[in-house]
């Protein structure tokens, strides 16, 4: 599969989408519909709907870095849920509603093994099928079961795609339980990509196919004015190609929050979160060891609305993580730092809306304990005129490692555009351009890359 800008590396929160297009993630949006937003057009909607059905067959950002999400994501959204409103499925059985479709994707990459000294540049067809499954057991019991699958095939050497079957980021398992006040989310995230990009500590990467699994429970309790939550989560990181092997790893993470509702448009709370990892190879893995550590975050965060079209979240705190250096002495120090992020979403009007993010936090290295890594990153979603849209991301990142052998300190920056086009009720097009840059104090580490190309969806 063609490498990823990097984005939000948690999933789609409820009702929000990820258009990705030959392997750009080219912006996000929302699909819920509220009471009191502008009034849509009907243009606007078909438009909207199109968006949200192409993330089922599309690749999303995939999390290959064994970073649990911060307690600050869980607090302010609890509950992971299909990225389809349950009103957009296309076909019903009874009380179940499913969706499917399909598209195809044509790029070329400029780069696919994000090498300085030896890049490979390739054209990369790429079909996808997606299936959407959305059952009310009851009025407030919910099954979600969204699955995207498909294979990228690489014009100048079909190995460089891993020759496997892809499984998009955004497939998901959920059940929905409620007892009383308490809300209980049992959810299963499997994923099978091919996204050298989307690990900012890695360079020089042929066949980087990962298989992760995210599964776990979480719990809600809703009381008026104030909400607690807690949870437990499993992260499996496994390798298909055996050269990153030392990758391979799993974590557990408990997590829990408690909030309350100090204003009508404002909410206060604090959250914490406790993680172990450990890396399966041991020290089998040579000079590439990386070593088995246990992460702990405390801190406070906020949300509210400016107005109803503008809302934000935000929160900062302490982050601790403890490495035991048995597996490889040679990547040294544990981790102290402060951890910060905020997002602000506005919808301007019925024609525009935008996001930003930023933050600072340490997430697991490939080269060494682990990386500091401070981010920006802004995406826009924009409806021109009747049936065109044109919707784009950026982003930049500074990172720093600890000490090892390999570590660097390095900037990414990258950015990317489409255009879109409504050809039919059931077909849409979207062409796109983008590219990405990252310089490193280690050369043979910096890379550049370009990417260009279309997608053609048909809904059933």
């Amino acid at each position: 599969m063609p490498p990823l800008l990097p984005g939000d590396r948690s999933p789609p929160e409820a009702g929000q989408f990820r258009l990705v297009a030959g392997g750009l993630s080219l912006f996000s949006g929302t699909l819920s519909y509220q009471q009191n937003a502008p009034k849509t057009s009907l243009v606007t909607r078909i438009w909207q709907l199109a968006l949200g059905l192409l993330v089922v067959l599309t690749t999303a950002q995939a999390q290959d870095i064994a970073r649990p999400s911060l307690g600050g994501d869980r607090a302010a959204f609890p509950i992971y849920s299909s990225p389809i409103p349950a009103s957009r499925y296309n076909v019903k059985a009874g009380p179940v509603k499913m969706l499917f479709n399909a598209s195809l994707g044509a790029s070329y990459n400029s780069n696919v093994n994000v090498s300085e000294d030896n890049p490979i540049g390739s054209f990369v067809l790429s079909p996808r099928v997606g299936m959407g499954v959305y059952w009310p057991i009851t009025k407030l019991n919910k099954l979600r079961l969204n699955v995207s699958v498909g294979y990228d095939y690489y014009f100048s050497d079909p190995e460089l795609g891993g020759q496997t079957l892809l499984v998009s980021p955004d497939t998901e398992f959920m059940f929905n339980l409620f007892a009383g006040d308490v809300q209980i989310t049992f959810f299963d995230r499997p994923s099978i990509t091919n996204n050298p990009v989307d690990n900012p500590s890695l360079s020089d990467a042929v066949n980087y196919t990962m298989l992760n699994n995210t599964a776990g429970i979480n719990i809600s309790w809703d009381l008026n004015d104030v909400l607690l939550g807690a949870g437990f989560s499993n992260y499996i990181n496994y390798a298909l190609n055996d050269d990153f092997d030392y990758l391979n790893r799993i974590s557990n993470q408990v997590f829990a929050n408690a909030s309350f509702l100090v204003l009508p448009y404002l909410r206060l709370g604090l959250e914490g979160s406790a993680t172990g990892t450990v890396y399966t190879e041991g020290s089998n893995a040579g000079s590439n060891s990386l070593n088995n550590n246990i992460d702990y975050t405390l801190g406070g965060f906020a949300q509210g609305t400016i107005s109803r079209y503008l809302e934000w979240t935000g929160g900062a705190g302490w982050q601790i993580t403890d490495f035991n250096e048995g597996n490889n002495p040679l990547n040294t120090g544990n981790y102290s730092k402060p951890y910060f992020y905020f997002n602000i979403d506005n919808t301007l009007n019925r024609y525009f809306s935008h996001r930003l993010s930023t933050g600072f936090e340490g997430i697991p290295s490939s080269e060494s304990n682990w990386l500091a890594l401070f981010y920006v990153r802004y995406s826009f979603n924009w409806m021109l005129i009747r049936d065109w849209s044109l919707g784009g991301s950026a982003f930049y990142e500074n990172g720093t490692e600890s000490d090892g052998p390999d570590s660097e300190d390095f900037n990414r920056v990258g950015a990317n555009i489409s255009l879109n086009y409504q050809l039919s009720e059931h077909w849409v097009l979207s062409l796109f351009v983008g590219g990405i840059s990252k310089g490193s104090t280690v050369t043979s580490y910096d890379y550049t890359q370009q990417q260009f190309g279309g997608i053609v969806t048909y809904t059933f």
